[in-house]
């Protein structure tokens, strides 16, 4: 046992022993070098040169090794490492060259850092080749900056902290975040130029532009937080109006805007979008717009200009005693909770920053070239219009009346958006005006019959609702005929719109006729009832439309609808039967309509159908159905066996009565 041990230990060192004399051996065994060997290689000074030399594969695993090397210690990722004189020698005679009279073998080689050497990579892009490792360089860099950048703004210190004399931890962090900072900024100059010099200003820009920007706006969504987030704001905001990666960029400041607890960043970010709009004279994508959406104010005008003074009043005690003032701001960037005064100061400007832009959007001389972006401007001053001052009340109202004075020309979901608008407004901060609804309720009548298309009841049924609901469910109405020329105007417009869009009208139908009794005279028989005139239902104003001239009829013939849902709902409304809410809910019903259309399913119930008597199981024998077996008679056909021989067959009335004599 013990010479088999001995024997295979020997043989087990000959073949180590060959191995490296194959290895030293100029490359004779094999012309591809290992892992090892191409970082080696990538490490070296010229290293773009080398990295022509190798596959995709080849620099693909390299980067995944640089990449394994960093996120296994970050700490050592930014280091200078020193290359021994055997890896030193043996890289000279990989490359062809070697040491003379041994001269320069014991000098060490400073090997680049393992971050040093991707920064490297994702900066060479002068050949489709380089390109193509350039994008794998950025993508991997990319998520290991998302892995080790803190959760805190990097401060370095200054000229007198440094002459201080600090632990060795405390030393080995600072530069360490230095050192981050550094190739951090490296790596963000390197995607910015790579955009700047291949996509900037091209329709379809290369592969490498298009991994550039979507890894800025990444890296934007998970560090804005972080150092140079001017830098990153700015380079992410620029093409928001791009066609291909402008979605990118724009999903990116929402994500700021609706994840900055603070407001700090986002009222930056509003800012710079504000003003990129304006550069561009307005023309942009609705998308970019649509972004201020996503902005979660809640603070009032008013309240903003009490935190405002409250902040200046904290500014004069600080100017006594500066020592003091200092201590509190450290203080307030370690805490993690929220300063209010400083939310409801921000969250203030940036309200101020995006009206203004809306305003400017809405008086624009030329309204047909803000066709596109006029919906988009018009949600968003829906949303934020109950925080703005009564001066700013006047103003809208006014634009809001121009718009509607032309809204047959509008989009429908511009109509929508501009009357639910003037009934935020008038809910909001101008009830104290006093100021009649009917110049808005008429151009909502007018608009119930758009929504019957395909294209409108898909995307606008829920804003229709919202504007309904603004106008008679969250206010009194005190016109019932105005209350029942909607009505009937919504069962008119139920009778033709799919059923994601039907359902939910009858359903607010019957929130109508509980709110408003008086409207239930439209399901009473046309002959019961003594009117004057005829339904006009093609008139502007719903108070001239003479809705008690006629009857619900359109719910007669809704009872009998395939889809159940719709039965079921006109029934409801016939019978003034309860809506049960939620469950029965316009918002939730639609909601449940649309999945049931994703998948092609129509709810069917049976009712009251009367069961076979087989599929019924009873235990009981006595109830068991019962089947009783038809009673054998006599059959009426005579035997041939029974004729008598002398028998013929009669063939007139006369020989029958000569029989029946017989």
């Amino acid at each position: 046992m013990g010479t088999r041990a001995q024997q295979a230990s020997s043989s087990s060192n000959d073949n180590k022993r060959k191995r490296r004399a194959l290895s030293d051996d100029d490359g004779k065994t094999s012309n591809r070098p290992s892992k090892q060997q191409m970082v080696e290689q990538a490490a070296n000074e010229d290293s773009l040169l080398l990295s022509k030399e190798h596959s995709q594969g080849d620099m693909s695993d390299v980067i995944a090794e640089l990449s394994e090397i960093v996120l296994e210690n970050p700490e050592n990722a930014f280091r200078v490492a020193d290359i021994p004189s055997e890896e030193k020698n043996r890289a000279k005679r990989a490359n062809g060259r070697s040491t003379k009279d041994g001269a320069g073998d014991d000098e060490p080689q400073s090997r680049p850092s393992p971050m040093k050497q991707l920064l490297s990579i994702a900066a060479a892009q002068h050949s489709p080749l380089l390109e193509h490792t350039a994008h794998l360089a950025i993508l991997s860099l990319l998520a290991i900056f998302k892995d080790i950048i803190p959760a805190y703004r990097i401060r370095l210190p200054d000229v007198k902290e440094m002459a201080v004399k600090v632990s060795k931890d405390t030393k080995q962090l600072w530069d360490y975040e230095k050192a981050l900072l550094d190739h951090y900024q490296q790596f963000l100059k390197i995607m910015e130029k790579t955009w700047a010099n291949k996509g900037k200003g091209l329709d379809n820009p290369p592969k490498v532009a298009i991994v550039a920007i979507i890894s800025m706006a990444e890296m934007l969504k998970s560090a804005f937080h972080f150092n140079f987030r001017s830098n990153l704001l700015s380079a992410v905001i620029r093409p928001m109006n791009h066609p291909v990666v402008g979605d990118y960029c724009c999903a990116a400041i929402s994500h700021i805007f609706s994840h900055d607890a603070q407001g700090e960043v986002s009222l930056e970010a509003a800012r710079q979008v504000s003003k990129m709009i304006q550069i561009r004279n307005f023309k942009v994508r609705p998308a970019v717009i649509r972004t201020f959406v996503s902005l979660p104010l809640r603070v009032h005008v008013d309240e903003a200009q009490a935190a405002k003074l409250v902040t200046k009043a904290n500014a004069k005690k600080r100017k006594k005693d500066k020592e003091l003032a200092s201590i509190q701001a450290e203080l307030k960037e370690g805490d993690a909770t929220v300063d209010k005064i400083h939310l409801a100061r921000n969250q203030s400007d940036t309200l101020q920053a995006v009206t203004l832009t809306y305003f400017r959007i809405l008086k624009h001389e030329n309204h047909t070239a803000m066709r596109d972006v006029l919906p988009a401007t018009l949600e968003g001053l829906a949303k934020f219009a109950h925080l703005i001052n009564i001066d700013t009340v006047i103003d809208l109202l006014a634009v809001l009346k121009e718009l509607l004075s032309k809204i047959e020309t509008l989009p429908l979901d511009a109509a929508l958006n501009c009357i639910l608008t003037a009934f935020q407004t008038l809910q909001g901060p101008g009830k104290e005006l006093q100021i009649d609804h009917k110049e808005y309720v008429g151009p909502l009548y007018c608009q119930i019959p758009r929504i019957t298309s395909e294209e409108n009841s898909l995307k606008h049924t829920e804003l229709l609702l919202r504007c309904l609901s603004a106008a008679f469910l969250k206010q009194k109405e005190y016109s019932n005929i105005r209350v029942a020329a909607f009505v009937k105007q919504i069962m008119t417009a139920s009778m033709h719109s799919p059923p994601h869009t039907a359902v939910p009208l009858l359903a607010f139908a019957r929130q109508l006729f509980q709110r408003y009794p008086s409207a239930q005279q439209l399901l009473e028989n046309e002959n019961d009832v003594i009117t004057s005139g005829e339904y006009a239902p093609d008139v502007i104003d719903p108070e001239q439309s003479n809705p008690y001239s006629t009857s619900g009829w359109e719910l007669a013939t809704l009872k009998f609808h395939i889809h159940s849902s719709i039965a079921s709902q006109a029934k409801g409304a016939a019978s003034s039967k309860l809506l049960q809410l939620p469950s029965e809910g316009p918002d939730r019903l639609r909601k449940e309509t649309l999945e049931h259309a994703a998948f092609l399913y129509i709810p069917f119930h049976h009712g009251n159908i009367k069961k076979h008597p087989l599929s019924q199981k009873t235990a009981d024998k006595k109830s068991r159905p019962r089947f009783i077996t038809p009673r054998r008679t006599k059959s009426l056909f005579v035997e041939a066996d029974t004729f008598p021989l002398d028998w013929k067959p009669l063939h007139s009335f006369a020989d029958m009565n000569l029989a029946k004599k017989k």
